[in-house]
């Protein structure tokens, strides 16, 4: 699930209540050491400090002891989710729905599973009933209202306004975007003849913040789907950002329709047509750094790593705050075995998007070259459990495999391996 509908399930808790009810007596008593509430709040605060294994456990003992409390069947499920054991995350939200079928706090963690695992229907579902528990006036205006109405309902309601977005990012997530842009016509999100893209240019050329620029592109993807080069851009937004599926979705939705010229000259093999195409992307915006990375790629193409690595240390001269351009230079270094310079760009990369699997298991391959064994476990332990919570546990296999050799038998002489999986588009096309 990316980070925006993460993002918009949590504000969707706006609709439901925060109590339990019937979660026990216990729970409401001051917790002592070994009850199951001191156990959720410890599995809690190992989360937060980035202990997630012993996370697991401590919700685990927690859900044992109590089988009928609700937070410790959540926390429980929460912490499976993240350390990429679906099966287990399942049942105990499974556990929890049966414990309290009509609690809206179960059913939100519910959708956001059910999203994490590509159940989009289910998600939408959970939703549904969530909003089924509101009045009746207010769900069938919500439902039935015409455009016009909408607008200032929304406006008047930041909680509903969230709850349409979230049931939009779903069906986008998804891969409906037809009817994502019908919902957000339906609800007045978006009217017939604005130029929403040259606004979001306007935005993004004008200083505009990161969240106003967001907006503003999100609109375009909603209110104009011929603008394909406002997709396209949203979409290398989206991955920078570490928003996967969706950033995918949309870099696919624009280049359905065309392709960006650049991307033509690649495909075609005009490498002269692309470099001098990318030499006057640099003269009109000497800061943008994508420009530099597609530079080093030519230049690793022809064989000139040297060069290579000159154009990614301009990239991150010019903007030293992006994780890609980092990314793509502590690679080159850790490819050449220059493991201290490597560290350096892998640790600005990973500090820049903690979310970043690649960039750590590269950081750790570099930290395991030199000798500094704990470094090179925390990066691998953070990153396996990242990516088997977004993406399974196929994706780290080699990774998780290497790392618990290492933790049996202790270091050897091959370093680990350092495959950059496929959980954001972005890493893949530099």
């Amino acid at each position: 699930m990316t980070a925006r509908v993460r993002v918009a399930l949590a504000i969707a808790l706006a609709f439901v209540s925060v109590g339990t009810g019937t979660a026990g007596a216990q729970e409401q008593r001051a917790p002592t050491p070994e009850s199951p509430g001191a156990l959720v709040e410890r599995a809690r605060a190992a989360y937060a400090q980035g202990r997630h294994r012993e996370a697991l456990e401590t919700a685990r003992r927690a859900a044992g002891a109590a089988p009928r409390s609700l937070s410790a069947l959540l926390a429980l499920g929460g912490m499976a989710e993240f350390m990429g054991e679906f099966d287990e995350a399942y049942h105990a939200y499974a556990q929890a729905q049966a414990l309290a079928p009509n609690d809206n706090v179960t059913r939100y963690r519910v959708a956001s599973f059910a999203t994490r695992i590509g159940d989009y229907d289910r998600a939408l579902r959970e939703l549904d009933a969530i909003l089924g528990t509101q009045p009746k006036s207010m769900q069938f205006f919500f439902r039935w209202a015409p455009a016009f109405l909408q607008k200032p309902l929304l406006k008047r309601s930041p909680a509903l306004e969230q709850f349409v977005a979230l049931q939009i990012d779903i069906l986008m997530e998804k891969g409906d975007v037809a009817e994502a842009r019908r919902l957000a016509r339906r609800h007045a999100i978006v009217d017939s003849g604005r130029d929403y893209c040259a606004e979001a240019d306007a935005k993004k050329t004008g200083g505009g913040s990161a969240d106003e620029v967001f907006k503003a592109f999100r609109l375009a993807v909603l209110g104009q789907p011929s603008a394909a080069d406002c997709i396209w851009w949203y979409g290398q937004w989206l991955t920078d950002e570490g928003y996967m599926r969706l950033g995918r979705l949309m870099v696919e939705e624009s280049t359905r329709m065309t392709s960006s010229q650049e991307q033509r000259y690649l495909r075609d093999g005009d490498v002269e047509g692309a470099a001098r195409l990318f030499d006057e992307s640099l003269r009109l915006s000497p800061t943008f750094a994508r420009p530099y990375s597609y530079k080093a790629r030519l230049a690793l193409d022809d064989g000139d790593r040297e060069g290579a690595v000159r154009w990614l240390r301009r990239g991150v001269e010019a903007d030293p705050d992006s994780w890609r351009t980092w990314h793509n230079l502590g690679k080159v270094l850790l490819a050449a075995e220059r493991w201290d310079e490597a560290e350096h760009a892998l640790a600005k990369t990973v500090d820049l998007f903690p979310d970043d699997v690649g960039g750590r298991l590269a950081l750790a391959r570099a930290l395991y070259a030199q000798g500094k064994w704990d470094g090179y476990r925390k990066q691998t332990e953070y990153a396996v459990g990242f990516a088997r919570g977004c993406c399974g546990a196929d994706v780290v296999k080699e990774p998780a495999g290497f790392l618990d050799k290492f933790q049996r038998w202790g270091p050897g002489a091959v370093l680990p391996p350092t495959p950059d999986p496929r959980v954001i588009l972005g890493w893949n096309q530099d």
